[in-house]
């Protein structure tokens, strides 16, 4: 009996080697459902990460029935980095039919590894008609862990103190001090615009009188009555005097004649007569210089240059805003 039992085991490892079949390490079943199975199965022991593994998807039907897996059956296992598949074909035995389909898995370095949920399509040849019939998820055995490191690192990744060389840091100081003399330059040509700017905001915001006392002074400080230049200076010290009451009254002073600008004070009632009759004498004596042709001499621009104040002191404690 003993010898009879060994034949029999060496008969049968002879015709797995023929038919180029090994008992599996490992089966997954994925169906079984209306008479049909389907599994996958390996002679490895599980997923190895050092060299692909061999699998083979079966499928069992009655023999009158064939089965066909999906096109993208490649793109159902996870974890797989390279994936080739050869037909093993069909064999029919008792009734049944058994079709099955190699694969060779690649591997990634990263799992988990498995077979996800496919639809296996079973057709009738003699009617044409087909049925679906839907996998569960195959999980392949995974890899042992891989051990944990021993010993000291074999890098020190400790950073090591370099100098940078001469030629880095008299770059660094040329820019640095290149950055200093940029930021002086700038200052020094700001200056006088922020000063310009800030003085123009100043007289703007500042009151009529206020403004009209520091156009005459800007006036003086040309020096135009020493110069001879005693028209131009008439024509600059009149839009003083005018632009001072367009601020004050809202009038339209410098947009009118002076036979038009009189008129209109006359009908503006805050405006005492004290004001506007001192104001109608100068500008008859400063357009007597500008149109008439009249030599004015500098005392007598000078005397002008002390009216227009006396105007506008006058116009200012009238309104009741003297200081």
């Amino acid at each position: 009996m003993e010898g009879l039992a060994l034949r029999a085991c060496t008969l049968c490892f002879l015709f797995s080697v023929l038919c180029g079949r090994v008992a599996p390490a490992f089966t997954l079943p994925l169906l079984d459902e209306g008479g049909v199975r389907a599994g996958i199965e390996s002679p490895a022991e599980g997923v190895s990460r050092e060299a692909p593994i061999e699998a083979t998807i079966w499928v069992e039907t009655p023999a009158d029935r064939e089965a066909s897996l999906p096109a993208d059956l490649r793109g159902r296992f996870r974890g797989f980095a390279e994936i080739e598949d050869f037909p093993e074909g069909r064999t029919e035995q008792e009734g049944r039919a058994r079709a099955a389909w190699r694969f060779r898995l690649t591997p990634g370095a990263e799992g988990p590894w498995r077979l996800m949920p496919f639809v296996l399509t079973v057709r009738d040849p003699a009617t044409g008609k087909m049925q679906d019939y839907a996998t569960q998820v195959a999980p392949f055995p995974e890899p042992p862990p891989l051990p944990a490191a021993e010993g000291a690192p074999e890098v020190n990744w400790e950073p090591l103190p370099v100098r940078p060389p001469w030629q880095v840091i008299a770059k660094w100081v040329a820019i640095g001090l290149g950055g200093v003399a940029l930021g002086v330059a700038l200052v020094l040509l700001a200056r006088p615009l922020v000063k310009r700017l800030i003085r123009a905001i100043r007289e703007h915001t500042a009151s009529p009188e206020e403004r009209a006392r520091l156009e005459l002074e800007r006036l003086l400080a040309q020096r135009l009555v020493e110069q001879g230049q005693i028209k131009p200076f008439y024509y600059a010290l009149i839009d003083v005097v005018r632009r001072y009451f367009e601020r004050a009254h809202a009038l339209r002073a410098t947009r009118q004649t002076t036979q038009e600008f009189l008129a209109g004070l006359a009908q503006r009632s805050e405006i005492p007569q004290f004001v506007q009759a001192p104001l109608a004498e100068f500008m008859a004596a400063a357009d007597r210089v500008k149109y008439a042709g009249l030599q004015a001499t500098p005392a007598q621009a000078n005397a002008a240059t002390q009216s227009a104040r006396d105007l506008v002191r006058a116009d200012v404690e009238a309104r009741g805003e003297g200081r």
